[in-house]
């Protein structure tokens, strides 16, 4: 978990990544802003590829979080994780949880993960 007197700066720290970074996200850079009122389907076209991050609604910030559409395929997968680790003054090789398993136990795991997860998987929605 980000402890709150961190969370209140992920607006900041997420913004000044993704400018920084966007020319890795492809020829489509500019930072897309979601809201209550402006939520992330209305943002992304559908079946568009994209990086989002949502914090809430939190008393330094106007949106809820930001979004940017990925057209390249040299796109850091880690880039959160590392804007996250950045944040919480943490390296982010140490805080990576990149960690093997045999091939049925990472099944296993991934299965028990998705089972616990489907009653707070908000993006079946985009799907409807």
């Amino acid at each position: 978990p980000v402890p709150f007197s961190v969370l209140q700066d992920a607006p900041i720290f997420f913004k000044s990544s993704m400018v920084e970074q966007a020319d890795e996200f492809g020829t489509h850079n500019k930072l897309l802003k979601t809201s209550i009122q402006k939520p992330l389907k209305s943002v992304i076209p559908k079946k568009f590829p994209y990086f989002y991050v949502e914090w809430g609604n939190i008393a330094t910030s106007s949106s809820t979080g930001y979004a940017q559409i990925i057209e390249s395929s040299s796109f850091s997968h880690d880039f959160g994780l590392d804007t996250l680790a950045g944040m919480m003054g943490e390296d982010p090789i140490r805080f990576s949880r990149k960690k093997k398993f045999p091939g049925d136990m990472e099944h296993e795991l991934i299965a028990s993960f998705n089972a616990k997860w489907m009653s707070y998987d908000w993006t079946v929605e985009l799907e409807e």
